[in-house]
């Protein structure tokens, strides 16, 4: 065992780096720092249900809480933009420096919108808490109106969270009209994808019973679509034009741009993904670590994938602190689960697909899981709770 203390900078407060730092707290011979412009977690599979009314307190977990009795991680509030490899060095936006031994880029993923016209600045989205309390403000608005016409709501995105938000939205427009005294609201949700069929990352046997399940919820879809550019109130599309109130996009994200603007350290594979070797590290740096939604590996993109990514790492890095054999990567393929409105998910775990209350059931299993990830049992439990409660309009 190496006596020197190993000091590991992670970059990135999501699932995979607050979960890398979490494994490396109180680990003899390990100090940690850990980087990210947020002072909360948050989770993201979660946002769309702060859209429509529940607490976010579900959604945000303080750092501070999280790492109370971590000796070795300190949290720092910044920003990276620049890293040295060969001088182990970082540089945040702000002009400070941060030097390492080995460091782990979790830094998530951000909206990505094409280059298609307009939608930048002519949508909502759900890429953290504060754009999605602006859109359940949105919402609110819309849906207290008390206008004769059906307010149109255009979700571009049939993917996890387009479908999930999508779904929930005519439940809220009755919770919003109890809150307001008022007769609920007409509204007409539509759901577009340039994909042919919902949650296309599933079996087609999945998707099948999500359509069904949001067609029954007057869930209006429209397939094979591509959008050509946005305007106000009009999406355009290659089938025509869509009037609506209010244009929400789900429909993609990607890395940050940071990956791109050190190109000596990164090599980008698939949607701007970082190439990493059998150890999850930069191909041309055996300090650098990349996990989570930025490296580009079979199911990137998924919380579980960045959970057990962080848990190779750290465990990596550990082993070799003992001078013990560090094993290759194998990714692990993860359970699906997609709501479909209150009280129904349609779950894929492996082959076998449930749909209804019994995936409902898995999901919410599932959420939990996430949550005793980074807080003792009880404290898990009590945000796990909150999923059930609504916030004030």
């Amino acid at each position: 065992m190496s006596d020197k203390t190993t000091k590991v900078v992670i970059v990135g407060g999501g699932f995979g780096g607050v979960k890398a730092a979490l494994e490396l707290a109180n680990k003899p011979g390990f100090s940690v720092q850990l980087i990210s412009n947020n002072s909360h977690f948050e989770y993201h599979g979660a946002l769309y249900r702060s859209a429509v009314g529940h607490s976010p307190m579900e959604v945000i977990i303080p750092l501070k809480d999280i790492f109370s009795d971590a000796k070795n991680v300190e949290i720092i509030l910044d920003s990276i933009g620049f890293i040295d490899a060969k001088k182990h060095c970082l540089a945040s936006l702000t002009g400070s420096t941060y030097s390492y031994d080995k460091v782990i880029f979790a830094m998530g993923n951000k909206a990505n919108y094409f280059g298609i016209k307009g939608v930048e600045s002519h949508s909502e989205e759900m890429q953290d808490i504060n754009s999605t309390i602006k859109l359940r403000r949105k919402l609110v608005g819309l849906l207290s109106n008390n206008q004769t016409k059906p307010v149109r709501i255009a979700i571009i995105g049939a993917g996890a969270s387009g479908v999930e938000l999508a779904a929930e939205i005519p439940n809220f427009a009755k919770f919003v009209a109890k809150k307001s005294n008022k007769k609920p609201q007409p509204v007409k949700v539509i759901l577009v994808d340039g994909s042919d069929r919902v949650l296309p990352m599933l079996k087609p046997t999945a998707s099948k019973k999500a359509g069904k399940r949001l067609k029954r919820l007057g869930i209006e879809v429209h397939l094979n679509i591509q959008v050509e550019s946005c305007e106000s109130g009009k999406v355009c599309m290659s089938a025509g034009n869509l009037g609506a109130d209010l244009i929400i996009w789900t429909a993609g994200s990607k890395p940050s741009e940071f990956y791109s603007k050190n190109p000596d350290v990164f090599t980008l594979g698939r949607g701007g993904k970082v190439v990493v070797d059998e150890y999850l590290r930069s191909t041309h740096s055996r300090n650098v670590y990349v996990i989570g939604d930025n490296a580009d590996t079979k199911y990137s993109g998924m919380a579980q994938t960045a959970l057990h990514d962080a848990k190779y790492v750290s465990g990596s890095l550990i082993n070799a602190k003992h001078g013990k054999l560090v094993k290759k990567y194998k990714p692990r393929k993860p359970i699906y689960v997609t709501t479909v409105g209150p009280k129904w998910a349609v779950a894929q775990i492996g082959n076998k697909v449930l749909t209804g209350r019994a995936g409902w059931s898995i999901r919410r299993q599932a959420d939990l899981a996430i949550f005793k990830n980074f807080q003792p049992y009880k404290e898990a439990i009590k945000t796990w709770r909150k999923a059930d409660k609504m916030t004030k309009l």
